[in-house]
């Protein structure tokens, strides 16, 4: 009977019903039901209108609107709850729908065979198939089955694949009808199965669709029609459907949200940057138009007879100086621009502009190019060079701006974007996972307690098994600990064994739902240790009693008896015996195996050496000594190194493989696999070992490359190391995710590429042009893939040209999507992941997992040695003691901690002091502290060595691995903790705390070992030194002494920017700089002595800054000694006279603002040089690689030109020599170690790289050979892995580094207030002193003139505002239409088009001074734009009177209009969609601070550098590499602007190939001829440290703020009220409180709240909520504006608890006037009174009669008729009916008629009278909250 019921409940539970046409019938009767229900409802409502009941019963709410059940959308699997329900013959089937919310819907859902959802629409597709249509049914099947998916995925990746292979024509044409094909037939079935899209869930309703949809109607089209041309590109976005079925993998679903997310968000900042883009394209169109075409034509003596012939010869090319690039040199005719050589004139504007001549501003569209060009960075240092050579170096000003604004500021925000998405992302995946992890334990709970069957449980069954239970607990209770050392017992204890195996399992696995089982397991070993502790296996011993066992025996004893005794069926979690999984089986048959006693033994004294941290030290200088083996492998050396290299690489191997081997032996194979780093460890062994077996066959010499792995080794004590590797192993899985996605989006537009572009190369470089193919072109998929990469890496323009010369400008949209699809969205990903892996909780976890493990091994063996050393020192010490005091020694006992002890001397070392034991005078002991010794240092050093402790100890388990063998008692790890440290290490803070006086003349110790020190401090001497001492320090602390000694650092660092290249020349300046150099010596040293006499020696050598001074001074001093007795030799003094660059450094300390970012940078410091030595690492790796790929195979013949010559030609070195031409080596090469840094800094950075990658493409086989075209192809492979993890990664762990030291400086800066809070109160509190600092401003007095007052309101008005906006607008468009060389009408027409909107402007202008009169200057818009209204009129006057000639001038009439283009900021306060522009602006401003210290700091950088660079490099010969006339190092402005534009890291390679040429210049020194030679390590090491300053640090200092910013501009906008809400809210008070009194009527208030915008805004009808609200009401019925936006502050807030809140912070001082006489809710509360005494007079009346009427009772809140019904219909709540009457408004006649009607029905026969009243129902008792 029980199981019948059972089945019964079965049926009637199961929520998988088939889907039957009695279903669609029930579907539709619901749907008529519903919408019969939904009329009645409407007539109700309507009827209520009419009518109004007195009720005191309460309406049921509104019920909430249902909504799809998120865990049952389509496409997601079946949740867990619903599946032991599903049963196999389901799948496939129509059933109906399971979500409730489709119940009334025409649908029905199929779940497939691996239990994904599929909702389909239940209405006739094509309106012939319905849903029991066999046909229909049929494609359903075929659809949801998963094999499905598979097929069409597998389909699509053998189109893209055979996409990426050149086929002939009728290959591909058969391909393509194969593959159409198979797409047609996947739609067909998808349309039978779905519809096609009237309904929901059919065929178009899923975007995916529309992708295919279109894919194949394009493919059709192109079939038909032969115009199209090739199309068949589009398809490989069918590839982008990979993402939609890898979304089911959790880590690729994080990052294909993220993308997408980041795409839909990227909307706002997309519409800033055109904005910003348009701006700067428009400024350097009216600059630089036509300006790009200046060239350097040849002098010629010829006489020409006419203009023509002139110009004739002037255009033809051939007369024009061409450079070695084949473009032509850029020349202008201004002073600073750049000159033409000796016979050459620069004339401008003739030819074509440069790099083929897409490269100019010429026209709005190219102007923007350039625009985007310079924000991205993308080989801007050419167009940089070209504008400055043609216009001058102040022009350097607008690359400034754009790099600063659009550059730094732009691109980053977009990647501050797409960290955000990420982040969200990954919170949502993450709460998603828990929640599901939640349900499913929920689950297997609520199963364990209460099963879905009513079966009964068998009493009988659970009694026995309460018995049998109870008897194993006897049996172990019996078991005595003494029984368990018994070692006769057999070695598997069974009963132990029963008592571990006891598990839970759920109950599906069985028939027989009530059993309970206990099983127990003869055969298991107690092996169990995986899942118990993470100890090693123990050889099996006699059983041992755990107490615990018995303790939770009895639990469940109790557990099972209350549980039968409930009766509840007791079937979810069954007792049985666990399978026992294959690890544990293995681990069970390797090592359950009894040891022999001998072998145990040597295990013992191997573990005890192997183990030992010294051995650690031994293995670690072993890694340290085999890298540098394979770092010192070079081109080039004796065969003797090669043979001691590699001898000394295989004794190295030796080494490890003996170490791997004695661990083995020590610990056992187990025990040893179980730590990741031996399984590392015995990885390379064997590969070192296949490799020297392999050592003859070729192409295996890789092999060795896999050694250098060992670098890794070092992360074992290397805490950094391990740190950052843990970093890369957490992200790895979500990195392979991001490179999945990113060789999807390359793949997509590597064969798009292919397919739109590949053809055309061919007809354009080699039938046309014969120039050949590019290197970078899209002729195979390898090549594209090859371009597509480099556009990721943010090289795209160079390509793009090769592109547009064979294909048009149908190139351009193509790169632009690549870029900003594959670089902006998901390489930031790359570092989004970074920066979130960086969060401070990983790294905090990181070291407290480090301090609760093993201490580390060789911080052991290194404290060894400190202890030896202190050791010996004490020793000393006491011996010292002894001779000299003459005393007996006494003993030293220690105890077996080393914890305490008494030394030799009588000093006890107590815990953490060293105290000297002496007798006084009456024979005590008194112990005093010894300032000598650390009491720290000498309990470390007394301490036994530690490791050896636990290897003693006969309990070996303690060996789990060679880590644990150094565990160590706690107090012994107290002892060698020599400091606590929390977090990084604190650095001084630079803030110099001065106090009221100096310090003392004497220290303490003086004065108390020193009698006389007193006494000369209190003579009169003394007193007199003591007195001017106090003077100097008065003086030393005036703010005039401070700003004269800056005064002086900025004259002095003037000074040294004046000592170029010209000082020879000028001998006069060149004596004052030499004096002026005197006297600031002088002054510098008077400032260090005084600071000496005032501050005493002790502060000034403590405080850093005072250090940097004193060095500073000192180098001076030296000097000026040198020069005066003339020592030294002349270059080693110009090395010392450059050190004075650091001068402006000395200002650093008197600068508020750039001390904070120095003091944030000095922290950093420590995190910042740990990353770069592990770059330095990583990149060793790949350093010894490429020595072994490329070295000396960069060697190539070249003809005189420096041409390479043909392989043809020449084949190798020694043909090469035969034919008299030369043999050389590229400068930049990987022939040995350093070399290779230096390449792969150049590849990382981007620039260089492209020739770099040529070198080694190009590269020979066999070294000597000469190289040939693309000869090895392999090697692009190299630099691809390269740059994803030695650039993406490595170079992106420096921001990583500097946000997480940004994070932590501010969470240690938090305020202790806003500790003590909830979130909410934090939310109110922010808002509350943001609100402090505004308050209602006078609005400006209506005039009282008609006319005035008439333009008053038209131009107060938002409409004016936006009609000026669109006017603006136009101005703007017609602007972008000017163009070069446009014809004369053109020019005409815009002059007149510009001069009306110049007019309308002045008539703006105009209009606002009449309406506004004084009061239009108040308001900075205004002021802007009455500058620009005058500047524009003086320009078109000008230009009137002096016709061309303002065009001479530096500022042309447009460039004014293009300013006007700003007002458009004013635009963004109206739009209310613009909020997101508004956050991004806001965010901006907010940064603006920071990044204006970070631009001192970098020009700070740039400063000292250009000093530097122009003492070194001054000298050097140009033009070479990238340097030429205008960039070089010969002045100082030269110098700036050159390391300007390398602060990008732009163009730094050509600057480096420029500073280390030792060829092309003179060496000669004679007949005062200066050396113009280059120095190769000189070049190196100043270029490397700059670009590690300011690129890697500097600039990423700006990404960290701006990234900061923006999240916290965020989250305010997301959680709480704007600064700019509280500016909306008191702009709108203007309105309602003219004469901002601050106050306004109670009557106003609902007109008030209604007319405010979001979120503040309570729109009407309001009454209720101002009610709950509790608003103070003033004397006179006023309210106080602070008291309404606190409120609406609240209410928006959700925040009712304000209590931590400081009270001064929300009380305001002003509100004096007027006392509070009752609030909105205290009022309410007395009309609810009267109205109660009212109803009783009433009823009273009508009970007795005769009564006057009561007089009307009046509220003082105006509640306009038109939200009468309203409150009415909406507030009803049925219990009372309140009468107020209405003050600001007349009912018509029918209300009355109502009310009257109404009081019939209510038997109250009382007149009315005349006054009209609202009625309005409150659910009201006297002391109740309001609920609204």
């Amino acid at each position: 009977m029980g199981s019948t019921m059972g089945d019964e409940d079965d049926n009637e539970f199961t929520p998988f019903q088939p889907f039957t046409r009695d279903s669609l019938f029930l579907i539709e009767r619901r749907i008529a039901e519903e919408k019969t229900k939904e009329e009645e409802l409407t007539k109700l409502a309507a009827e209520d209108a009419n009518h109004d009941s007195d009720d005191d019963d309460e309406p049921a709410h509104a019920e909430e609107p249902l909504k799809p059940n998120c865990k049952l959308e389509a496409g997601k699997k079946i949740p867990p709850t619903l599946e032991d329900y599903f049963l196999p013959e389901h799948i496939g089937k129509p059933l109906e729908d399971i979500d409730e919310y489709y119940l009334n819907k025409k649908s029905f859902c199929v779940i497939g065979k691996d239990k994904t959802i599929f909702r389909f629409s239940a209405t006739d597709g094509f309106f012939l198939l319905s849903p029991f249509n066999p046909l229909r049914r049929f494609a359903l099947y075929i659809l949801v089955h998963p094999w499905f998916s598979i097929l069409v995925m597998l389909t699509i990746l053998a189109n893209c694949v055979f996409m990426t292979i050149n086929h002939t024509k009728e290959v591909s044409t058969m391909a393509e009808y194969v593959f159409t094909a198979i797409y047609t037939v996947e739609s067909l079935v998808k349309m039978t199965a779905r519809g096609f899209v009237l309904q929901p869930f059919t065929y178009l309703r899923d975007p995916w669709n529309w992708l295919d949809f279109g894919v194949i109607a394009i493919a059709y089209m192109t079939m038909f029609i032969e115009e199209l041309g090739n199309l068949s590109a589009l398809r490989t976005f069918r590839v982008l459907r990979a993402l939609k079925t890898v979304a089911v993998v959790p880590g690729l679903k994080t990052i294909v949200g993220a993308l997408l997310e980041a795409v839909i968000r990227l909307r706002d900042v997309g519409i800033l940057t055109s904005f910003v883009l348009s701006i700067f394209a428009l400024v350097g169109m009216q600059l630089y138009s036509g300006r790009l075409r200046n060239k350097c034509v040849l002098n010629t003596d010829y006489n020409f007879t006419s203009d023509e012939e002139w110009l004739n010869y002037t255009m033809t090319p051939d007369n024009w100086l061409k450079l070695d690039s084949g473009e032509y040199l850029m020349c202008g005719n201004s002073s600073t621009a750049g000159i033409c050589p000796g016979n050459f004139t620069c004339h401008e504007k003739i030819g074509d502009n440069p790099n083929f001549g897409f490269t100019s501003f010429d026209n709005f569209g190219w102007a923007l190019l350039c625009a985007f060009r310079l924000m991205t960075q993308d080989f801007w240092e050419n167009l940089y060079m070209l504008i400055l050579r043609a216009e001058g170096l102040p022009h350097s000003i607008y690359f400034i701006l754009v790099i600063l604004l659009g550059s730094f500021y732009l691109i980053n925000l977009i990647l501050a974007i797409v960290a955000m998405s990420y982040d969200e992302q990954q919170k949502s995946d993450k709460a998603d996972e828990e929640a599901l992890q939640a349900e499913k334990d929920n689950l297997s709970n609520d199963d364990s307690l209460s099963s879905f069957s009513t079966s009964e449980p068998s009493e009988t069954k659970i009694d026995n098994l309460v018995e049998e239970l109870e008897e194993i607990v006897d049996e172990l209770a019996a078991k005595s600990p003494s029984n368990a050392s018994n070692a006769s017992e057999p070695p598997f204890s069974p009963v132990e064994d029963s008592v571990d195996r006891i598990s839970l399992q759920s109950e599906k696995h069985f028939e027989d739902q009530n059993l309970l089982r206990v099983a127990t397991n003869k055969d298991d070993s107690d092996c169990e240790l995986s899942k118990r502790s993470k100890a090693s296996c123990r050889t099996p011993s006699a059983s041992q009693v755990d107490p615990k066992d018995v303790m939770v025996l009895r639990e469940l004893i109790d557990h099972v008896e209350v549980a039968s005794r409930r009766k509840s069926g007791f079937s979810g979690s069954i007792f049985s015996i666990e399978k026992e999984p294959l690890k544990d089986k293995v681990e069970r048959l390797l090592c359950s195996w009894e040891v022999p006693r001998w072998f145990a033994k040597i295990q013992e004294w191997v573990g005890f050496i192997i183990l030992d941290a010294f051995v650690d030290l031994f293995i670690t200088l072993c890694i340290l000594a085999n890298t540098a083996f394979m770092a010192a492998d070079q081109h080039g050396m004796s065969p003797e190194m090669g043979r001691t290299l590699e001898m000394g690489n295989q004794v190295c191997s030796y080494i490890f493989a003996a170490e791997a081997f004695l661990k083995i032996v020590a610990l056992g194979l187990m025990k040893y696999l179980k730590d990741g780093w031996n399984c590392f460890d015995f990885f390379i062994v064997t590969l070192s070992f296949l490799e020297m077996l392999l050592e003859g066959v070729k192409g295996l010499s890789v092999l060795r490359t896999f050694r250098l792995l060992r670098v890794f080794k070092l992360a074992k004590s290397w805490q950094t190391l391990n740190m950052l590797i843990s970093i890369v192993a957490r992200t790895l899985g979500a990195l392979g995710n991001l490179t999945f996605v990113l060789g999807i989006v390359i793949f997509i537009f590597a064969v798009m590429g292919q397919q739109l572009f590949s053809q055309n190369y061919d007809k354009y470089y080699i039938v046309e042009t014969q120039e050949g193919l590019p290197r970078w072109c899209f002729k195979d998929f390898l090549h594209s893939f090859m371009i597509v990469f480099r556009v990721l890496c943010g090289e795209w323009i160079d390509s793009m040209w090769y592109c547009i010369r064979a294909n048009g400008n149908v190139c351009i949209p193509f790169f632009l999507l690549t870029y900003v699809i594959g670089n902006l969205v998901v390489l930031n990903l790359f570092l989004a992941l970074l920066i979130s892996s960086f969060g401070t909780e990983n790294l905090a976890s990181d070291s407290g997992e480090e301090e609760a493990g093993s201490p580390n091994k060789l911080a052991e063996a290194f404290n060894r040695f400190s202890r030896f050393g202190n050791w010996v020192k004490v020793h000393l010490i006491v011996l010292v003691k002894r001779t000299k005091e003459g005393k007996r020694a006494l003993p030293v006992n220690v105890d077996t901690n080393g914890k305490n002890g008494t030394m030799l001397d009588g000093t006890v070392i107590g815990n953490g002091n060293v105290c000297e034991m002496t007798l006084d005078e009456n024979g005590h002991v008194t112990p005093t502290t010894k300032p000598e010794l650390n009491g720290d240092t000498v309990d470390a050093m007394l301490s036994e060595p530690s490791t050896r402790t636990p290897s003693r100890a006969s309990d070996r388990k303690s060996l789990a691995s060679d880590s644990d063998a150094s565990s160590v008692s706690d107090a012994e790890t107290q002892s060698l903790k020599k400091v606590e440290l929390d977090g990084d290490p604190e650095i001084n803070e630079v803030d110099v705390e001065f106090a009221e006086y100096p310090d003392d003349c004497f220290c303490s110790v003086f004065k108390r070992k020193i009698k006389c020190c007193r006494t000369v401090e209190e003579t009169t001497i003394g007193k007199f030194w003591w007195e001017w001492r106090c003077k100097a320090y008065r003086l030393t602390q005036h703010k005039y002494f401070e700003t004269f000694i800056i005064t002086m650092i900025l004259t002095s660092s003037l000074a040294l920017a004046l000592e170029d290249i010209y000082l020879s020349e000028r001998p006069t300046l060149s004596l004052i700089l030499e004096y002026m150099d005197k006297v600031f010596t002088v002054v510098f040293l008077l400032e260090m002595f005084l600071k000496w006499f005032a501050f005493g020696w002790k502060f000034y050598f403590t405080d850093a800054w005072c250090w940097l001074d004193f060095v500073i001074v000192a180098i001076s001093i030296i000097m000026v000694i040198a020069k005066v007795f003339n020592i030294g030799d002349a270059e080693s003094l110009k090395a010392m006279r450059t050190l004075r660059a650091f001068r402006p450094l000395r200002a650093v300390s008197r600068w508020e603002g750039m001390r904070v970012v120095v003091n944030a940078l000095i922290k950093a410091i420590p995190s910042i040089f740990n990353v770069l030595v592990v770059c330095i690492v990583f990149w060793l790796i790949f350093c010894i690689v490429g020595v072994q790929f490329f070295s000396g195979k960069f060697f190539k013949c070249v003809d005189e030109e420096g041409t390479r010559l043909n392989a043809s030609i020449v084949p190798n070195m020694s043909e090469c020599f035969a034919q008299n031409y030369t043999w050389v080596n590229s400068k930049i090469n990987f022939d040995n170690v350093l070399n290779a840094y230096l390449a792969l800094f150049q590849v990382a950075t981007y620039k260089g790289w492209i020739e770099i990658i040529k070198d080694a493409v190009d590269s020979p086989v066999k070294k000597g050979d000469q190289p040939q075209d693309e000869q090895s192809l392999v090697y692009y492979l190299y630099f691809v892995l390269f740059i994803i993890f030695g650039s993406f990664f490595t170079l992106n762990l420096f921001i990583g580094v500097i946000i997480d030291n940004f994070n932590k400086q501010k969470k240690k800066a938090g305020g202790s207030l806003e500790m003590f809070m909830t979130e909410d109160q934090k939310k109110y509190y922010k808002a509350m002193k943001r609100m402090q600092a505004r308050s209602p401003i006078k609005a400006i007095p209506r005039p009282n003139w008609f006319p005035a007052n008439y333009l008053f309101d038209l131009t107060t008005s938002q409409k004016f505002d936006i009609l000026i906006m669109i006017v603006i607008m136009l101005n703007m468009v017609t602007m972008t239409m000017e163009h070069y060389d446009q014809t004369a009408t053109f020019t005409d027409t815009l002059y007149w088009i510009n001069f009306s909107f110049i007019v309308i402007f002045t008539g703006e202008c105009v209009m606002k001074l009449l309406a506004l009169r004084q009061y239009y200057f108040k308001i900075p818009w205004n002021v802007f734009d009455f500058v620009v209204v005058v500047l524009s009129i003086l320009a078109e006057t000008a230009s009137l009177a002096l016709g061309g000639y303002l065009e001479e001038f530096l500022v042309s009439p447009t460039l004014l209009r293009v300013v006007r283009v700003f007002r458009v900021g004013r635009v963004l306060r109206l739009v209310k969609s613009a909020k997101g522009i508004r956050t991004l602006l806001f965010s901006l401003a907010v940064s603006l601070p920071a990044l204006f210290n970070i631009g001192l700091l970098l020009f700070l950088v740039l400063f000292i550098y250009a000093v530097f660079g122009m003492n070194f490099f001054k000298d050097v010969h140009v033009p070479y590499g990238g340097l030429d006339d205008v960039f070089n190092f010969q002045t100082f402005f030269k110098s700036i602007i050159t390391l300007f534009q390398m602060c990008t890291s732009a163009g730094w390679d050509g600057v480096l190939n420029g500073l280390m040429n030792t060829e092309d210049c003179n060496t000669d020194t004679s007949g005062g001829k200066k050396n113009t030679c280059g120095s190769y390590p000189l070049a190196v090491l100043y270029l490397i440290t700059y670009l590690v300053i300011s690129f890697l640090v500097v600039v990423n200092m700006y990404i960290a703020v701006i990234l900061e910013n923006f999240s916290q501009a965020t989250e305010d906008v997301q959680q709480g009220l704007t600064p700019e809400d509280f500016d909306m809210y008191y702009e709108k008070w203007e309105k309602y409180d003219p004469d901002a009194t601050q106050y306004i009527p109670l009557e106003k208030l609902s007109d008030f709240v209604d007319y405010l915008d979001e979120p503040l805004q309570l729109p009407k009808p309001n009454y209720f909520l101002l009610v709950k609200l509790d608003i103070p009401i003033y004397e006179g019925d006023l309210c106080f504006c602070r008291d309404i936006l606190d409120a609406l502050t609240k209410n928006f807030l959700g925040t009712s608890d304000t209590g931590d809140i400081p009270a001064e912070e929300t009380h305001d001082k002003k509100k004096i006037e007027y006392d509070v006489i009752s609030s909105t809710l205290l009022r309410q509360k007395e009309h609810y009174a009267a109205r109660i005494i009212q109803k009783a007079y009433r009823n009273y009346r009508a009970a007795h009669g005769g009564f006057p009427d009561p007089p009307p009772y009046e509220v003082a809140i105006d509640i306009p008729d038109t939200n009468t019904e309203n409150n009415v219909n909406n507030d009803r709540q049925g219990n009372e009916v309140i009468e107020m009457q209405d003050i600001s408004s007349k009912d018509s006649k029918e209300s009355e008629e109502k009310e009257k009607e109404k009081d019939k029905d209510s038997n109250e026969n009382f007149d009315r009278g005349d006054t009209d009243h609202t009625i309005v129902e409150v659910d009201l008792k006297p002391d109740s909250d309001v609920v609204a």
